[in-house]
């Protein structure tokens, strides 16, 4: 009996430390040992530092873009006047017909340079390759109107760009512009029209009709087109005057190359107004020979700057047009010399805008700093990926 009573007091002794261990609540998770490292894949990436400059968009000053588009505009479409003056030679008075077929300064038929030779010799059929179609020998069409699309319609395009610019304003400027920009793309569109029309000898399909009615439109627009022009360049000439270059914020290489551009600019205005003859021409044609070599010595000397390096071929490219073409009698060149030296000008002024570009580029504008303790913007959730 007293075996079994000193048994029962054991027991609850036993129940009453295990209810007290209950009651202390849940127990915590046994902590990792430190000399267990999880898995490299497992770990966070720390956060790494953004050794990236707050470099911003790169934005071209807007100034530039416009006067661009309106050189563009303005010097290469002086073109319209060499085929003014050829499409009037070639018919008076008269309207088209089979004794009087216009033409606008180029020729209307004929081959390519280098065409003849090709099809003289021409080179045998690769194996397996497909039998040409047509006559053999026969060589693709010419469309010398491709020729006149690009310095008429395609310079004729910036006009109306440029007229759309409403910043910043440039008074006057921005007044012959609006007139100009689409009455000399509607002549520039007129022009090429004509000149497919003649080459493809649709004249014969209809007899002349669509020939008369686009000389009606050529005419009217040929009468006004020294106005309409002299009217933009008496407020390009009066605004760049009031507007000219800060040649203290200008490098060592863009100095040169700006003064090559605008002694470029005198000759090529010579040669458009039919002024290339007497002192005033020799005189504009020695001074950019010395400012293209002042160019080209600057560019042997500095080949990283962006200015010599980008204008020096142009501006070569430019001059010998100039020194090889022949001045006509009526104190310009033929028609074919004259498109090649307007869409050189137009190069020039492509030109200096690359140089425009990439010095923005080395300067871009700089992101607004984020004051101290500024919220981050939230990223976006990624996109769901498709379940398959």
């Amino acid at each position: 009996m007293k075996s079994q009573g000193s048994l029962v007091p054991m027991g609850l002794i036993a129940l009453t430390l295990g209810v007290g261990a209950g009651c202390k609540g849940k127990e915590e998770p046994p902590k990792p040992d430190p000399a267990v490292q999880a898995p490299a894949s497992a770990r966070p990436m720390p956060a790494r530092m953004n050794t990236r400059n707050p470099m911003g968009p790169i934005r071209v000053d807007p100034q530039e873009i416009k006067n661009y588009r309106v050189d563009v505009c303005y010097y290469g479409t002086l073109s319209l006047r060499q085929a003014r003056d050829a499409y009037l030679a070639s018919l008076g008075k008269d309207e088209p017909s089979e004794k009087k077929i216009p033409n606008f300064g180029t020729p209307t038929s004929g081959t390519l340079p280098g065409v003849a030779a090709a099809k003289a010799s021409p080179k045998p059929a690769a194996p397996g390759a497909p039998a040409a179609s047509g006559p053999a020998g026969a060589q693709p069409p010419i469309h010398p109107e491709l020729a006149l699309r690009m310095p008429h319609e395609r310079n004729a395009r910036a006009c109306t760009i440029a007229a759309g610019l409403k910043e910043p304003p440039m008074g006057d400027v921005d007044t012959a512009m609006a007139a100009y920009g689409p009455f000399a793309l509607e002549l520039a569109r007129n022009v090429t029209l004509a000149a497919q029309y003649y080459q493809r000898e649709d004249y014969k399909k209809d007899s002349f009709a669509k020939g008369k009615e686009l000389d009606k439109k050529l005419r009217e627009g040929f009468a006004k087109l020294d106005e309409m022009q002299e009217k933009v360049r008496t407020a390009l000439v009066a605004w760049h005057k009031d507007h000219a270059p800060d040649a203290s914020k200008m490098g060592e290489g863009e100095k040169p190359a700006r003064a090559a551009l605008d002694d470029a600019r005198e000759v090529y205005m010579l040669v458009a107004m039919k002024k290339a003859d007497g002192e005033a021409y020799k005189s504009a044609l020695e001074k950019l020979e010395k400012s293209a070599d002042t160019l080209k010595t600057f560019a042997s000397g500095h080949q990283m700057d962006t200015w010599s390096r980008i204008m020096s071929t142009p501006i070569e490219n430019f001059l010998k047009t100039v020194k090889e073409s022949k001045v006509t009698p009526d104190k310009t060149f033929d028609g074919e010399a004259f498109l090649t030296l307007v869409q050189h000008f137009v190069g020039l002024i492509e030109a200096r805008q690359r140089c425009v570009s990439r010095g923005a580029m080395a300067h871009p504008a700089m992101m607004p700093q984020m004051p101290p303790g500024a919220p981050m913007a939230p990223t976006p959730p990624a996109a769901p990926t498709a379940q398959p």
